[in-house]
């Protein structure tokens, strides 16, 4: 049974990973005894080489992988024992912004944005306003009904990033998020991700733009080697 209490939530740390290790398969492990620990409302980056296993870190955190060995805890509740249910719960409470975007190619921009608030069942008719201002907000007021395939790279990452907040997540998790944005597109995110930051979210961002981590007093983790070590930057 995965931890409900509000008071455990915030006293413990929302995000830990003690000794753990990833390989895939057979080859050489990603990372070593990696070990990680973040609280509530903590603002995080996460740095290294391409390769360095920056998305294979951020996968172990938001469920779409399981350590080798070593163990992760969200809110409080080692990950490996919890039966599927109960991870999809936790899933509900993170948002994610992944390099490849997942959107769903028959859904238009607003469905698409829309879909942590459908899986949830909450009623649409009342947060539709909401999500139109926050479309708009990201420069894609004007492409509600427009299909994945017909936007650029920047309007796919900023429609990711839209809805990955749609339901006001506990921890937000984004993979080189400012990637395909120009630079004052990036700011306003990143101020987006900062407001997020204070009314409550706990953020963990993966980048190679040193512009936003100069931007922000933030912890910042880099891998090299194998091995995470604080306070390094790019």
């Amino acid at each position: 049974m995965i931890s409900s209490s509000k008071q455990e939530q915030v006293i413990s740390p929302v995000v830990e990973l003690e000794k753990t290790s990833m390989r895939y398969g057979r080859g050489v492990e990603v990372f070593s005894d990696v070990s990680l620990s973040l609280s509530h409302k903590s603002f995080t980056f996460l740095t290294g080489a391409s390769g360095a296993g920056k998305s294979t870190l951020l996968k172990l955190i938001y469920l779409a992988l399981q350590p080798t060995r070593g163990l992760v805890r969200l809110f409080g509740n080692d990950v490996q024992s919890l039966s599927r249910k109960d991870r999809q719960v936790l899933k509900q409470r993170i948002g994610v912004v992944s390099q490849d975007f997942g959107l769903i190619p028959h859904m238009n921009v607003f469905e698409n944005a829309i879909l942590p608030l459908t899986a949830t069942g909450k009623s649409i008719g009342k947060l539709e306003d909401d999500a139109k201002e926050l479309l708009a907000w990201v420069g894609l007021g004007d492409k509600l009904k427009s299909k994945p395939s017909t936007l650029s790279g920047g309007e796919a990452q900023r429609l990711a990033i839209a809805r990955a907040i749609m339901n006001r997540p506990d921890i937000l998790i984004a993979d080189e998020p400012t990637g395909n944005v120009d630079p004052a597109m990036g700011q306003k995110l990143l101020r987006l991700f900062q407001e997020m930051n204070r009314t409550g979210t706990t953020i963990i961002i993966a980048t190679h733009d040193p512009t936003l981590i100069k931007s922000v007093n933030a912890d910042s983790y880099k891998i090299i080697d194998g091995r995470l070590e604080k306070g390094s930057v790019l």
